[in-house]
């Protein structure tokens, strides 16, 4: 009855939150103090298994989007998501499956799965609940936040609060945690930021400071703070050579105190560089080179895909030592876009390939099709294929 309680009373909270701010942004709406939106999606999964078997899942996915405009300088927002999954995933991963879908929670335990038996899993998370207070050039964040610190589009060394995953691409929003942000406004492109975050376990507490400006047409910052025990030090820009887009982040960090994080190193260097270009017939190029000095050259299994894990973090953007990223997007018509990506690993001979398709239905409503495939080495026989190619099918209503 004990472990029963808390899981009932995890249930009653999110009843409330959801059912109360409803009730609170439709009563509210003719004074527009709040305002609401999100999205219905359904995603078709198939994957091949090494065996050759099919593995189907089904994904419906809902978001909702609450901001409450208390004053001119105080504001509210509340963000969830609800998904019921069915399908082989479930059925032959419980009760593991459940662990991972319910896994991303920091001091407050603001997610539970309604639902998960062999059958059915449904779970409701609150990933972004936060109060905002702004005066003049102060700024004032509390609650669960996303705090975005990165600056390039595959890798981010630099997002040392909440890193994600660039394989988990249907969840656009992206992870939040539980964080206090204090940013002083010290110019039209320049600010000073302190963010601290509140994990259930001290060994993954995160804290420190940023500091942008603006110098010679380009974007710099400079961040430092301690990171699950290590002592951080980084760096980033944004800006251009000439019509092309010229971005990059790093990080170092030095273990100061022992965590489960930092056994298996003495320090951490860590890197992105990348390159954009935009064609005037909308072709878009974004070309990437990540390094990561405490993995292995040659070997190395899977891509570190995981970011829906709480113990995820920018050291594990790749397994990789080196890694490489290419990108080319298309608009082929105002209703249709595709594009590619490609990932190489430099000293093996692994390959991801990404692509996809967009179509615009209406004005709300879109179709995407997906597709990833990681070629490599088979560590058995030798073989060179494909390791369990996945394709999706998705359909989206924005509201």
């Amino acid at each position: 009855m004990e472990s029963l309680f808390p899981m009932l009373r995890n249930k009653f909270i999110l009843y409330l939150l959801f059912n109360g701010v409803a009730f609170l942004g439709f009563g509210q709406e003719k004074e527009s103090k709040v305002a609401f939106r999100g999205y219905l999606k359904n995603m078709t999964t198939v994957v091949q298994l090494n065996d050759s078997a099919m593995w189907y899942e089904n994904l419906t996915h809902n978001r909702l989007n609450f901001s409450w405009y208390a004053t001119d300088n105080f504001t509210v927002y509340l963000e969830a998501r609800n998904r019921i999954l069915v399908g082989d995933f479930v059925k032959e991963l419980y009760p593991i499956y459940g662990e991972i879908i319910d896994g991303n929670n920091d001091y407050f335990n603001l997610s539970a799965n309604v639902v998960d038996d062999k059958s059915l899993l449904i779970n409701t998370m609150v990933d972004r609940l936060y109060m905002q207070w702004s005066k003049n050039d102060w700024e004032v964040k509390i609650g669960r936040q996303r705090v975005n610190w990165g600056i390039n589009l595959a890798w981010n060394p630099n997002d040392i609060f909440n890193a994600y995953s660039f394989f988990d691409f249907d969840y656009e929003e992206r992870r939040g945690v539980d964080a206090m942000r204090v940013i002083y406004y010290s110019g039209v492109a320049s600010s000073w930021e302190l963010a601290g975050k509140f994990p259930q376990n001290k060994d993954d507490w995160v804290g420190g400071g940023i500091r942008r400006v603006n110098r010679w047409g380009y974007d710099f910052q400079y961040l430092g703070g301690i990171a699950q025990g290590d002592f951080m030090l980084g760096m980033g820009w944004a800006g251009n050579i000439k019509l092309a887009g010229f971005k990059g982040e790093l990080t170092y960090l030095y273990p100061i105190f022992e965590t489960p994080t930092n056994l298996n190193y003495n320090y951490i260097f860590t890197g992105a560089v990348s390159f954009d270009y935009s064609f005037k017939n909308s072709l878009y190029l974004n070309g990437s080179v990540l390094y990561n000095s405490k993995n292995p050259i040659e070997s190395a299994i899977g891509l570190g895909i995981n970011g829906n894990n709480r113990d995820f973090t920018m050291r594990d953007l790749s397994n990789y030592r080196w890694s490489s990223f290419v990108q080319s997007a298309y608009q082929f018509s105002p209703l249709i876009f595709g594009s590619m990506s490609v990932m190489a690993f430099p000293a093996t001979n692994a390959v991801f390939l990404n692509p996809s398709m967009s179509f615009s239905l209406t004005q709300n409503i879109d179709l995407g099709l997906f597709g990833q495939l990681f070629f490599d080495n088979d560590p058995i026989t030798n073989d060179y294929k494909s390791s369990n190619p996945s394709g999706f099918l998705r359909l989206k209503w924005s509201f």
